[in-house]
């Protein structure tokens, strides 16, 4: 799989981002259960796991595949998409978004309500992937 993609958009986003925030290094897993099992996290069913950070390494973490699930007439439909044949935009938020969960955790504390707050996070990623594409950083 070709990860250069993903690697370039991270470097897009490192040198725009201020020199406070944290500069988390990347990891990638085959799947998301790989990666959950890898950090013992629990996945709640029709639940899709995008990353997961790692403070105690500094990294992000990310599944090469990830499997969406939705709910169809009383039928679950599970699609598998390899996250480098996602949008440049897409994958950007996701980063932005656990570079968020880093940030609140480096500045309010690992334990903060801030670091476990998705919406938080969410508009932390919003935010800078306005000013990235406003920039003509990323393409949109």
């Amino acid at each position: 799989m070709n990860l250069k993609r993903i690697l370039d958009i991270y470097e897009v986003i490192k040198k725009r981002l201020p020199k406070t925030y944290p500069r988390p290094k990347l990891a990638f897993y085959q799947d998301e259960e790989c990666m959950l099992d890898n950090h013992k996290v629990r996945k709640y069913s029709h639940e899709s796991v995008f990353a997961v950070v790692d403070p105690s390494t500094n990294t992000i973490n990310l599944p090469m595949k990830i499997t969406l699930s939705t709910d169809l007439d009383d039928k679950v439909v599970e699609k598998t998409i390899l996250i480098n044949r996602q949008a440049e935009i897409e994958i950007a938020e996701i980063l932005l978004h656990e570079l968020a969960h880093m940030y609140a955790g480096y500045r309010y504390g690992w334990s903060s309500d801030q670091y476990f707050d998705e919406k938080y996070c969410d508009r932390f990623a919003i935010r800078w992937l306005k000013v990235l594409c406003n920039e003509d950083l990323l393409r949109s």
